[in-house]
């Protein structure tokens, strides 16, 4: 079994670090492995126990945190050397909380492409912050933070009880109209429940038809485009290798996210995932596709047309194909 990564996205003050901290406190987080990119305004300094080494710290809930002094990949890979040789106590599930500016469409794509890491880790969502106080000026001027929203399987929406009513209502309209389908969350001071982190899935909560191409609310959020494409078959094992090599070929800077589920012809599904110009090896599980099938593309841009042909030649059209 391969441990489930969550990355934990969101511009400078956002509120990221608050909640992390929130959901650590839980106990359906034990044994998690937190990694930061940087420590944020609310510090976790009272909760440490412990070295475990260098770079890792053990906190008071017995969860496990490390900052990154290298990459992403090298990260993950150490502390899964040092766990594999019992250096490190176990942990069963990784958080990522990235810089503030970073662009996580990046780290999706190192997640899914080095073998190393897909051998030991699995991309199990991305959980973005969005703050409701400074988010629609700072969407109009960050290219990162519309990246941010436009990658993540759950929006999380702090500091809405600082604005009107109607201010965080016409943010969140900007939000589904950049990411449509995805689930949005309002919370005060970090406090989510644990339980929507972990039954994240990627790709699963797009809408059915009637959804279609975003074509943005705002003129900044009008370069991204969310193109879903839903299943009217089942593919064989066979088709398995055809559809990831046809995808790989279409691949691209522009595909920002692609996510989805892909029923099999006879029982289960495949998972897919990509980031740009990488496409994930397929995982394959036992019960039946969510909502019959569908595959999420994010793109800065109009997605190529290539990539729809590629997809509808195993049965994936746009969903305005199939009205």
């Amino acid at each position: 079994m391969t441990i489930p990564v969550t990355l934990v996205t969101g511009f400078l003050g956002s509120g990221k670090t608050t909640l992390v901290a929130h959901l650590l406190a839980q106990p359906g987080m034990a044994g998690t492995l937190v990694v930061v990119n940087e420590f944020g305004e609310v510090g976790i300094d009272h909760d440490l126990l412990e070295a475990s080494s260098d770079d890792t710290i053990l906190l008071a809930n017995g969860c496990l945190c490390c900052t990154i002094r290298g990459n992403l990949v090298d990260t993950l890979l150490d502390v899964a050397a040092q766990r594999e040789a019992g250096r490190l106590r176990a942990f069963d599930r990784v958080v990522v909380e990235t810089s503030g500016v970073a662009d996580p469409a990046p780290l999706i794509g190192f997640l899914l492409s080095q073998q190393a890491v897909t051998d030991r880790y699995h991309l199990a969502g991305v959980v973005t912050t969005v703050d409701a106080v400074a988010g629609r000026a700072t969407l109009a001027r960050q290219p990162e933070a519309a990246s941010q929203v436009a990658a993540a399987d759950l929006l999380v929406l702090t500091k809405s009880d600082l604005v009107p009513a109607a201010d965080a209502a016409a943010l969140e309209s900007l939000l589904h109209g950049l990411n449509p389908g995805v689930p949005l969350r309002r919370v005060l001071l970090g406090k989510i429940d644990v339980a929507d982190l972990l039954v994240l899935q990627p790709g699963a909560h797009a809408h059915g038809p009637g959804c279609d191409h975003d074509h943005g609310h705002d003129d900044h959020t009008a370069r991204f485009r969310t193109t879903i494409f839903t299943a009217t078959r089942g593919i064989t094992e066979a088709e398995v290798p055809q559809l990831l090599a046809s995808l790989r070929a279409v691949a691209g800077p522009s595909l920002l996210r692609l996510k989805g589920f892909v029923p099999l012809d006879g029982s289960g599904h495949l998972v897919l995932q990509g980031a740009m110009m990488v496409v994930h090896d397929a995982m394959r599980r036992a019960v039946p596709a969510p909502g019959g099938g569908r595959v999420v593309a994010i793109t800065e841009g109009e997605p190529p047309a290539a990539l729809a042909t590629a997809l509808a030649g195993f049965g994936l059209r746009d969903v305005n194909q199939v009205r």
